[in-house]
């Protein structure tokens, strides 16, 4: 069947399963202290960030709020690194998957997805690359560091625009 003759009853199944389940895990990892995961699940863009712990989460969600605003990703869903990581992964099948820093880099790699291609560790930052075969990866630099550093800020945001390509290919 192809892609534009789904029927909207199964879209719609398909939709209200990836919600439910996004905020079952959102439920479980907020019980456990993570921060609230942000964005629409359906998105198919994935950010995992680490948590940082106290205020420094709420400047992380600030600046990630503005920067995916900047570059017209509003509805990307933001995740943090967490035990089930996996699990929310498979629920989400993201199209692009985006590790913020080395942290979640080792986070995404260290849940075995079966399917991977490259580790994310490996990856070049700011460079796409082919981690399954339906989700691409981009590797960006740790956000936490560019809060404070002009220089982390600037080696932050130049990766983040790749980010850009996803806005207008949509």
């Amino acid at each position: 069947m192809p892609e534009n003759d789904i029927p909207p009853s199964a879209t719609r199944d398909y939709e209200a399963k990836t919600s439910h389940e996004a905020a079952r895990l959102a439920r479980r990892v907020a019980r456990a202290g993570t921060p609230q995961p942000f964005g629409d699940p359906l998105s198919g863009i994935v950010l995992v960030a680490k948590p940082t712990g106290g205020p420094a989460d709420a400047r992380m969600v600030d600046a990630l709020r503005r920067s995916l605003a900047a570059v017209k990703l509003d509805r990307a869903y933001v995740a943090w690194s967490h035990p089930n990581l996996l699990e929310e992964i498979l629920s989400l099948e993201p199209i692009a998957l985006v590790p913020l820093g080395p942290a979640a880099a080792h986070a995404i790699d260290s849940c075995n997805y079966p399917l991977a291609k490259a580790p994310f560790s490996e990856a070049h930052e700011g460079s796409w690359f082919a981690w399954t075969k339906g989700t691409h990866g981009l590797r960006l630099p740790d956000l936490a560091p560019a809060l404070a550093d002009t220089a982390a800020k600037r080696r932050f945001w130049e990766a983040f625009l790749a980010l850009r390509t996803l806005a207008t290919g949509r």
